[in-house]
């Protein structure tokens, strides 16, 4: 098959091309869209994340203190077991 000319002999663009265009043209859109649509939802994602650093956190700080609170029962049963019955 023959190449056909993307213009006609006044110059102007196939209706097929001006299709073409305007399907690239939405796909490009599409993409765009759905970057603005992420970067929109990102200051979510990140306050999200932030909460869940914070409640880890305090998660940590409470193990530590149960910790400590079982070290010192431990001592103090250790101490009790020490001293002589009498």
């Amino acid at each position: 098959m023959a190449k056909m000319d993307t213009k006609t002999n006044t110059g102007e663009i196939s209706v097929e091309e001006k299709l073409r265009a305007l399907y690239n043209l939405q796909k490009v859109m599409t993409e765009i869209d759905k970057i603005r649509t992420l970067r929109g939802e990102l200051p979510l994602e990140v306050q999200d994340l932030e909460d869940e650093v914070e409640g880890l956190e305090t998660r940590i700080h409470n193990l530590n203190a149960e910790i400590k609170n079982l070290n010192n029962a431990i001592q103090e049963k250790r101490t009790a077991l020490r001293k002589p019955i009498f």
